[in-house]
């Protein structure tokens, strides 16, 4: 099962092979030349804001992994290194019953509400609990079309009604069924208007 754990992991091994393969630094690979590019290079690649950095020095990239910067004598204060965050803000415990007093206030995922600060190409990782409550509300609203067309579909649900209401009966003590109707208008395309249909409505029906 694939977890946020392992899948972390994979990115740190995924991080330092883009460091070390070859000798390769993806950050100074990319000739950043503001520190808008160099965060979109890659989401380890940092930048040194500081004036005098690379001052004596031949190598002068200002793009670089965070360690190589400050290895470099780039003071931490100067390096932009944004990281991608997950705050929780709305958090309210799972609820064990859906109807009752609070039946509006049923809570079946948590957390409700959460702020992410992510940085171009990087990602994060939260965590969300689900529950099924137990006897939520169920409402059920039949709609028929009351055209002869429809008659044997008519008596269908007239005899299905109550076993439905005992059936649901068995999952929620909380449970409306409702029925509406209508009938198409005497028009195309709701009906056919050949002459022959306009006379006998059921005409091919039989």
């Amino acid at each position: 099962m694939w977890s946020p754990g392992r899948a972390a992991l994979c990115w740190m091994l995924l991080e330092t092979f883009l460091r070390s393969a070859g000798g390769l630094n993806i950050c100074m690979s990319g000739s950043a030349t503001s520190c808008d590019e160099c965060l979109l290079i890659h989401p380890s690649c940092a930048w040194c804001a500081q004036e005098d950095f690379g001052k004596h020095r031949s190598l002068t990239s200002r793009c670089d992994f965070k360690e190589n910067l400050q290895k470099r004598g780039c003071e931490p204060r100067f390096i932009e290194y944004p990281r991608s965050t997950a705050s929780v803000l709305k958090n309210l415990p799972l609820s064990t019953k859906g109807s009752g007093p609070a039946q509006y206030d049923v809570v079946q995922i948590m957390p409700q509400k959460i702020s992410l600060s992510l940085r171009p190409g990087d990602q994060t990782w939260f965590s969300l609990q689900v529950r099924e409550v137990e006897d939520y509300p169920v409402d059920l609203y039949y709609l028929m079309d009351l055209s002869l067309s429809m008659k044997d579909d008519l008596d269908t649900m007239l005899n299905l009604g109550t076993k439905l209401a005992e059936e649901m009966g068995k999952l929620t003590s909380n449970f409306r069924l409702g029925f509406g109707s209508f009938v198409d208008k005497n028009m195309s395309p709701f009906s056919y208007t050949a002459p022959k249909y306009l006379e006998n409505p059921c005409n091919g029906l039989t």
